[in-house]
C-alpha cells in the first residue's frame, strides 16, 4: 500500500505494540479473514501503519502509544463474521462495542484507546463519535485500508 514508514518508524510502531500484537489473544485474529483475503490480524496491522504514518506525516501531534494501542485492537472482536451469523448480523454496527470489551477484558485501556475502538466505525455508527485525534486517525486509516483490502486484495489469490 502507499502509506510506507521509515525502517525507523516501523521499528518504533513494533515498539509501541509489544505486548499487544505479541499477545495470544491478538494472534488468534490470524484465523479470520477480515476483508478479501486480508486476516483481521493483518488488516489491524495495516490500519495500525496508515494512522501512525498519517500522524507522522500529516503533524497531527497524536499520542503514538495510544494511536498504535487503539488501531490494533480495533477490530479485536475475535469471531468469523463471516460464518458466525448468530453473532454477526448487523455485524458492521456491533462489533466495535464487541471489539471494546474484548480488549478491556485482556488490556489495560485508557480513554482514548477505548474511544478509538468503539468510534472506528463512524459514521455507520452515528452515536460513538470519535472524541480525539486519535480516534479520527483511526476511522480514516480503517476506511482506506478497508477500501484497499476489498477492492485490490479481493482478486489476487492467497498463497497456499
Amino acid at each position: 500500500m502507499f502509506c510506507k514508514l521509515t525502517p525507523a518508524e516501523e521499528t518504533r510502531m513494533r515498539q509501541l505494540l509489544q505486548g499487544v500484537a505479541d499477545d495470544p489473544n491478538a494472534l488468534v485474529m490470524k484465523q479470520f479473514i477480515q476483508h478479501g483475503t486480508v486476516t483481521t490480524y493483518e488488516h489491524c496491522l495495516r490500519v495500525t501503519r496508515i494512522a501512525y504514518w498519517l500522524n507522522l506525516r500529516l503533524g497531527c501531534g497524536a499520542r503514538e502509544a495510544s494511536l498504535v494501542r487503539g488501531a490494533f485492537l480495533h477490530d479485536f472482536y475475535l469471531y468469523d463474521w463471516h460464518a458466525c451469523h448468530d453473532i454477526t448480523h448487523w455485524h458492521g454496527f456491533k462489533h466495535p462495542l464487541i471489539a471494546r470489551y474484548n480488549a478491556e477484558t485482556v488490556f489495560r485501556l485508557n480513554a482514548t484507546e477505548k474511544n478509538i475502538i468503539q468510534s472506528h466505525m463512524w459514521p455507520l455508527t452515528p452515536a460513538w463519535l470519535p472524541r480525539c485525534r486519535e480516534a479520527v486517525l483511526v476511522c480514516l486509516a480503517d476506511k482506506m485500508s478497508s477500501a484497499w483490502e476489498t477492492v485490490m486484495e479481493r482478486s489476487t489469490p492467497r498463497p497456499a
